[in-house]
Parts: structure tokens; sequence; C-alpha cells
């Protein structure tokens, strides 16, 4: 079995790469937070980031950018969160990139009006297909004086 996907959007075919596991079910979620798997490290020193996989049912993609922008203005109140993205892959897969300074902030996001999202867990069951994949990073490198084109 490949553990490449093969996606539509917008007229277009795309391969995903072998991340996310596409073949995870809701039996494998995180008994500690229900509605996610959790992978990489925490608490190694130096700046963090999230990359979060998530993959609508087809028809709920609706449901979850809803849920996205719900995020989204959580994370405005977060002053130690950011950049901040939303982005769409294909008709069904959604991602969220994320970055902090450090663990304590992102720590502080879990906890936090956009972070706490991921507690709707009879949400994330209802619109995803399988649960979200969370990827703990760390920052290695970055352009950080310009967003989207315009210096910050």
């Amino acid at each position: 079995m490949s553990d490449h996907k093969t996606v539509k959007y917008a007229g277009e075919s795309m391969t995903l790469g072998p991340n996310p596991n596409t073949g995870a079910d809701w039996a494998q979620d995180d008994p500690d937070h229900s509605g996610f798997l959790v992978h990489g490290l925490d608490d190694t020193p130096g700046q963090k980031a999230y990359y979060i996989h998530l993959e609508a049912k087809p028809g709920k993609e609706e449901l979850l950018q809803g849920f996205l922008q719900d995020i989204n203005a959580g994370v405005n109140q977060e002053p130690m969160t950011g950049p901040w993205f939303a982005l769409r892959y294909s008709q069904t897969t959604f991602c969220i990139f994320e970055a902090f300074p450090d663990v304590q902030a992102r720590h502080a996001h879990d906890s936090g009006p956009g972070g706490r999202n991921f507690l709707r867990s009879e949400l994330l069951k209802d619109m995803l297909a399988y649960p979200a994949q969370l990827y703990r990073l760390d920052v290695l490198h970055g352009k950080f004086g310009v967003m989207l084109g315009k210096t910050i």
C-alpha cells in the first residue's frame, strides 16, 4: 500500500507526500487530546512551530474553513503566536503553520484562545476524515523582516 495520496483541487491532480499519516483513524487519536495525533519532540531549546494537517470529509470543507477562522480570531489575541497561516492544499486538504519564539509560547498557545479550538473534539470528528496531524517543529532558519511581500 502506498503512503502517497492523489487529490484533486481546481481541476489539477496533486500527489501528497508520505506525510501525514492518512491511514490514521479515530481509534489512534491522542488519548489526552481527542481529535488529533501529536508528532515530534517538545521542550527542546529554540524557536518552535506547529504544522497541522487537516483533511476534511467531503462536503465539510466550509465547516473546516470556519474552524480555521475561529482559530485565527483566537491567535490574534495571543501576543507570542505568529506568524500564523491557514492554508489550503486541495479541495479537502487544509493546513496550519504557526511559529513561536520558544516552547513556553507554544504551550501558552495550546491553552490560549487559538489552541483551545482543538478541544472541540466532537466538531473535529464531524468535519475531519481522520484525526488532525499535529507536528511539533524546531525553527532552524528563517526570513523574518518580510511577510507576504511587505516589510514588517
